[in-house]
This record gives structure tokens, sequence and C-alpha cells, in this order.
């Protein structure tokens, strides 16, 4: 079962930094999974809350201001990824917060050099912006965030996965998606027992902070290297 790096090795490093992204890299990841905003001069940007710690909008500071805060840019990550690695990247666009940012998402794909749009999962808790990047792009891979499994939703968008929590996630849901081709990734498993069960169910993938999470005598959650 495949082992993601949640935000990158951020049982380790801080998450979403290109600290922790390396770190996966490191560590012998082939997955990474991350979140794509939009600073208000325009630059795409990787954090997962729409505030930062001190209470400002994302969407309200400039790059230059969100960089003093040690978030990267989607840019970044893509000239660092290695080869023959693949990115999930979540879009957080929630009532369509950042207009046209899927146009700009894939943009920015296509004009990375080592990267390739088979190495690329975007996925979303928006359905709309989820049909956007459909409609832009065809064949590109979709993983659909799901609070409330349903399977139309996937099916419509021809998803490659159905991307839910851990404490939604069913054996009967794996059932369904395998039974209409689509993978299940599931989020946020950072122990031992519950890895070995949704393995047992066939899941195909977990997001882990600890992305060596099924080496468990090599490393534990929140140690060092």
């Amino acid at each position: 079962m495949l082992v993601i790096a949640h935000r990158g090795a951020s049982a380790f490093a801080q998450e979403n930094t290109l600290k922790a992204f390396v770190l996966a890299f490191k560590l012998g990841s082939s997955w990474l999974e991350t979140d794509i905003q939009r600073s208000a001069d325009g630059v795409l940007i990787l954090y997962h809350d729409y505030v930062l710690k001190n209470g400002k909008k994302i969407k309200d500071l400039t790059y230059k201001e969100l960089a003093k805060n040690n978030v990267p840019k989607l840019y970044d990550l893509l000239e660092i990824t290695p080869k023959n690695f693949t990115l999930n990247l979540e879009i957080k666009n929630d009532d369509n917060i950042y207009p046209n940012i899927e146009k700009e998402i894939l943009k920015e794909i296509e004009r990375a050099k080592n990267i390739n749009k088979n190495q690329i999962l975007i996925s979303s808790f928006s359905a709309e912006s989820l049909k956007k990047i459909r409609v832009l792009d065809k064949k590109i891979n979709i993983g659909v965030l799901t609070r409330n499994f349903e399977i139309k939703t996937p099916l419509s968008l021809k998803a490659k996965s159905v991307n839910i929590s851990v404490k939604r996630v069913t054996k009967k849901i794996v059932e369904t998606c395998h039974k209409n081709n689509l993978k299940v990734l599931v989020y946020t498993v950072n122990d031992l027992q519950t890895y070995q069960k949704l393995q047992a169910w066939g899941t195909d993938g977990i997001f882990s902070d600890n992305p060596v999470l099924n080496l468990p005598h090599f490393f534990t959650l929140g140690g060092t290297l």
C-alpha cells in the first residue's frame, strides 16, 4: 500500500515547507501531498489553512509577506521534484475564494521543466474546482476529496481516486470504489495498526505525516533523524 507524505515529511519538519518536501524525497517517498492557495499578488503558494497563525488571511497577503512565514511557492516545489515522483496537489478553493486558480495551476504545471502531467494528481473538496480542471484538461489525474461519499461525482469527473478521511472510510466504500475502477486514498494515518487494517481492506494508499510509517523499526512518529 502506498504511503503518501502528507504535506511533506511533516512529522519531522514544519508542514508544507521546502524542508519538509526535501526530507520526504530523502526518506524515499514516491508521493507527496500539499495544498495550493494564491497570494494577494497572484503567486500560487503552498499552505493548508486559509489564515496564518497570526490570524491574517492568505488571500490578503503578498508573496513577500508570506515568504517571511516560510510559505513556499508551487513553482519552487515543481522545480525540485525528482523525476518519477508523484505530487498530489490539493486546491483550497472553498466558495471560489480564488477565481480562476484552476487555470493558473495547470499553466504552472505546463511550464515545469522536470515534471509532466502524469506525475500529478489534482484533488479538492470543491467539486466546482474539479469540474473546471476537467474542462480545461481532459486527461490530468483527479482525486475527489469527499466528506460524504457518493460514487456519482468521481465517475462524472472521470477521477482517478477518491480521497477520504480515515474517520469516514469503510471496507464497503473501498469495495465500491474498486468495482468502479477508482483508487482509494485515506487521510491521515499515523499509526501502524490503522495502516495494517486499511491494507487488509485493499486500500490503495494512505496519507501520513510519517512517510516511512510502514518501516516502524526505522522511524516512529515524532522521532528524529
